[in-house]
C-alpha cells in the first residue's frame, strides 16, 4: 500500500514554497534548519525575488521546479495558499504541507478557503498536511520542515536520533514533548503535526509510525477526530506489529471539550468514550504531559517489568517508608532479603536496615545495595532512591560504574533511580538503560504502569458471540419497560416474568399465580424513573397488601405526572440472591455505540463506579469491564458472600454490545437497571429496563 507520508519522512527532493533568505523568518527556518541537520537530499526554495536563497539556487515559481520534487512546504500567508495549492497540484508534487494559518480555526471564511484547496488537492491526487501545522521533522533523514524554535534553546540542540516518534494535532505540545524528551535523554526519530486535518489526520499518522522500521514507541496527542475507525485501525495495527502507543487526550471536561471545538474544529466525543478505546486497542492514556514524558522515558530504556516483586534500596528511613506505601497502592510486593543478602548489606554498614526497603543511611558503600537488589537478587524491578544525594557529583561516577556493572550482569532488569541529578548526569544514566525520575511518587506510578503495559492483553480474544436478528420498530420507545425487557430478551439475556394488570383485583390475582414475594410498578412509557414519584412497591404478599399497593401506586402517579398515560401496574415475582448491576449503553457521536457496566445503588449514583467499552467487545473484554470497576470483589464473593455470575454477567455484556454495533443504530441509549446477578451457575435477569430513541437534535 503507498503511503504517502514515506514522501515526508523519507524525501529525495524538497520544495519550499515562500523561502525566505532570512534563517529567522517562517519561510527561512525550515531550509536553515535542514541544512544544518546535514539533509543529503535536494533542497529548493521558491522565491521569485531571489535567484539564491541561504546558498541554494532559487526558482521563481512552482512550475519551475524539477519533476522529481517530492513534497512542498507552503510557508505563504493565508491569501496566497490556495494559487500555491493548485501550482503543486499542476506538479503533480505528490504531497504538500501546508504552514500557513488562517483557515477552518479562524472562521467561515478560512473554513470554505480550506474546503477549496482540498478539493483543488484531491482532484490532482494530492494529499496535503495541515493547514495551520507546525509540520514536522525527521531525524533519521536529517530533514526539518518546521519552524519550531526547539533546537534554539539556551544551551540545547535537537534530540538524537532514537526509537521515539510523536504524532500530534498541536504542534507546539508535540514540539514542547520533544523538547521535554530530549532532556530526558530520550531519542527521538520522526515528528509530524498535522493542525486543521483538513486531509492527513492523526490517523494517518499513527498508520505510518506503526508501520515503519524504527518507531518502537508512538507518542500521540489528540483533540479529535472525524475517522473513529481508521484511528482505532493505526492503533490496532501498532498494537499488533509490537509498537507502544502512548496517547494524551484533550477535552476531559466541557470547556476543554469547547476549546478542542474552536482550535481544530474536529468532532469531540465524550472523554470517557476515548479512554474506552485506549483500553480495547492497546494504547496507555497518559493524565498529563509530565506522565507522558515519564512512560515514554520509562519505555525508553528498553527494559520491562513482566511481575510484581520490587526491591527498594534507600538512604533514608523517611524514604524507604513512604516509597513502601507507593508500591503498596500500585499493588507491588516487597519480598523481604533472605539472609544471604541481609549479611552482604550488613558488612558494608552494619545499622542499614535490610528488609526491603533498603535504607543505607548515605552513599557510603551503596555499591552493595546495588549488587543485593540489582544483580544477585530475585526481584522484576528494582528502584534506588537517593533524592538530593543525586547533586553531590563526586559520588554519582561511581554509582554510574556500579549500575553499568549491573546492567551487563542483569541485562533484562528494569532500574529506576530517584534523584535529583544535574541534565548531564540524567542523561548518562538514562544512556545506560536507566529510568531516571527526581520524585519517587511519579516515578512508582509510572514503574506501575509499565508493569501494565508489558502484562499480556487479556481482551485480545476477539470473538464475538451472535445476535439474532431482531425485528423492532420505533414504537417500541412507546412502549415503556415492558416493551423494553422484550427488546432485552431478545437479545438473549433473561428478564424477569411480568403481569400487566388493569385494576387491583387483577394485581392480586397476577401475584396468587406466581407465588411468595411480588413487586408492583407502575407501567407508563411517561415515567422513565419510576421510584421518584412513587411508582415501585417491593415486597409485597397477599391479596389485600398488593390491592392496596395497587391503589396507592396508581394515586402516587397520577399525582406526581398528571399529564402521563398509565396503562396499569406491572405485577413481577421478587428476585433475591443476587447482586444488582446496572448495564446500559450510549451511542457517542464518534466512536458510535458503549456499553457501560457497574454495580446498582449507591455504587453508580453516589461513587461513580463504572468502566466502559466501545461495542462491539468480546466476552473477554467484557471480563476486563467487570475486574475494573472498584467494588468487582462484592462480586468476587469478599467477606463470604456467594461468588456471582461472572460468567453469565460477562456474556451479557457481550451480548449487549454485538446488538448496539449491529441492530441498535436507531437507540440512543438502552439501560438495564437493575441487572441482578445471580449465585455462580444460576445466571444474571434483567428486572427493569429503558429504551431511548437517537436523539436527532
Amino acid at each position: 500500500m503507498d503511503d504517502v507520508l514515506n514522501r515526508f519522512f523519507y524525501p529525495k527532493a524538497i520544495a519550499i514554497i515562500g523561502a525566505s533568505t532570512d534563517p529567522m523568518k517562517l519561510g527561512g527556518r525550515p531550509i536553515d534548519q535542514t541544512l544544518r541537520l546535514g539533509f543529503q537530499g535536494k533542497i529548493y526554495p521558491v522565491n521569485p525575488g531571489s535567484a539564491e536563497v541561504q546558498g541554494l539556487k532559487a526558482f521563481a515559481s512552482v512550475g519551475d521546479l524539477p519533476d522529481d520534487t517530492d513534497c512542498a512546504i507552503i510557508v505563504v500567508p493565508a491569501r496566497g495558499v490556495e494559487e500555491a495549492v493548485s501550482a503543486c497540484a499542476q506538479k503533480k508534487i505528490p504531497l504538500a504541507v501546508i504552514l500557513s494559518s488562517g483557515f477552518a480555526e479562524a472562521g467561515e471564511k478560512g473554513r470554505e478557503a480550506q474546503a477549496r484547496i482540498v478539493e483543488t488537492a484531491r482532484k490532482a491526487g494530492m494529499r496535503l498536511v495541515g493547514p495551520n501545522s507546525m509540520g514536522g521533522l525527521s531525524l533519521e533523514t536529517r530533514f526539518s520542515a518546521t519552524f519550531t524554535g526547539i533546537c534554539e534553546h539556551t544551551g540545547k540542540d535537537w534530540p538524537a536520533l532514537g526509537r521515539v516518534s510523536i504524532a500530534s494535532q498541536s504542534g507546539f505540545i508535540g514540539s514542547h514533548l520533544m523538547g521535554l524528551l530530549r532532556d530526558r535523554g530520550v531519542g527521538i526519530a520522526k515528528w509530524i503535526a498535522t493542525g486543521n486535518q483538513a486531509d492527513i489526520d492523526i490517523s494517518d499518522c499513527v498508520a505510518h509510525l506503526a508501520r515503519d522500521s524504527i518507531s518502537d514507541i508512538i507518542a500521540v496527542y489528540v483533540e479529535g477526530t472525524t475517522r473513529p475507525q481508521a484511528l482505532r485501525t493505526a492503533f490496532r495495527l501498532a498494537r499488533d506489529n509490537g509498537k507502544i502507543v502512548v496517547a494524551l487526550k484533550a477535552g476531559r471536561t466541557d470547556e476543554g471539550a469547547a476549546a478542542v471545538a474552536s482550535h481544530t474544529a474536529s468532532m469531540v466525543g465524550g472523554y470517557d468514550v476515548y479512554e474506552a478505546v485506549f483500553k480495547q486497542d492497546g494504547v496507555y492514556c497518559a493524565g498529563n504531559i509530565e506522565e507522558m514524558t515519564d512512560i515514554i522515558a520509562a519505555l525508553s530504556t528498553g527494559r520491562s517489568i513482566f511481575g510484581d516483586k520490587l526491591a527498594i534500596g534507600t538512604v533514608s528511613g523517611g524514604l524507604g517508608i513512604l516509597s513502601a506505601d507507593e508500591a503498596a497502592e500500585h499493588g507491588f510486593v516487597l519480598p523481604t532479603l533472605s539472609a544471604d543478602l541481609q549479611t552482604h548489606v550488613r558488612e558494608g554498614n552494619p545499622l542499614a536496615t535490610t528488609r526491603n526497603p533498603v535504607d543505607m543511611g548515605s552513599l557510603v558503600n551503596y555499591d552493595r545495595v546495588v549488587d543485593a537488589l540489582g544483580v544477585r537478587g530475585d526481584f522484576d524491578s528494582v528502584a534506588f532512591i537517593i533524592g538530593h544525594f543525586g547533586l553531590l557529583e563526586h559520588n554519582m561516577g561511581a554509582l554510574l560504574q556500579w549500575l553499568t556493572d549491573a546492567r551487563a550482569k542483569q541485562p533484562d532488569r528494569f532500574y529506576c533511580l530517584v534523584a535529583c541529578l544535574s541534565d548531564a548526569w540524567r542523561l548518562k544514566f538514562q544512556e545506560i538503560g536507566v529510568f531516571v525520575c527526581e520524585e519517587l511518587t511519579r516515578a512508582i506510578a509510572t514503574m506501575a504502569a509499565i508493569r501494565k503495559l508489558r502484562a499480556p492483553h487479556v481482551g485480545a480474544t476477539t470473538i464475538l458471540p451472535s445476535v439474532q436478528a431482531i425485528d423492532w420498530k420505533p414504537e417500541i420507545f412507546a412502549g415503556g419497560e415492558r416493551a423494553a425487557k422484550q427488546l432485552v430478551e431478545q437479545i438473549g439475556i433473561p428478564v424477569v416474568k411480568d403481569v400487566l394488570a388493569a385494576n387491583a383485583q387483577e394485581a392480586a390475582a397476577a401475584a396468587r399465580s406466581f407465588g411468595g414475594k411480588v413487586v408492583l410498578k407502575v407501567a407508563s412509557a411517561d415515567i422513565a424513573h419510576k421510584s421518584d414519584v412513587g411508582g415501585v412497591m417491593l415486597g409485597l404478599e397477599g391479596d389485600d397488601a398488593v390491592a392496596s399497593a395497587f391503589e396507592k401506586i396508581m394515586a402516587n402517579a397520577r399525582k406526581a405526572v398528571p399529564q402521563a398515560k398509565i396503562d396499569g401496574l406491572l405485577v413481577s415475582p421478587m428476585v433475591s440472591g443476587g447482586i444488582e448491576t446496572i448495564v446500559g449503553m450510549k451511542r457517542d457521536p464518534v466512536f458510535g455505540a458503549a456499553i457501560m457496566f457497574g454495580l446498582g445503588g449507591i455504587f453508580v449514583e453516589i461513587f461513580h463506579d463504572t468502566s466502559l467499552r466501545v461495542a462491539p467487545f468480546s466476552v473477554a473484554t467484557a471480563h476486563e469491564m467487570i475486574r475494573e470497576i472498584k467494588s468487582y470483589p462484592l462480586l468476587a464473593g469478599a467477606r463470604g458472600r456467594p461468588v456471582a455470575d461472572i460468567e453469565a454477567l460477562a456474556g451479557a455484556l457481550s451480548r449487549l454490545s454485538v446488538f448496539a454495533s449491529e441492530q441498535g443504530g436507531g437507540f440512543g441509549s438502552i439501560e438495564i437497571n437493575p441487572l441482578i446477578v445471580l449465585p455462580k451457575g444460576q445466571g444474571v435477569i434483567a428486572v427493569d429496563a429503558l429504551v431511548t430513541p437517537v436523539d436527532d437534535g
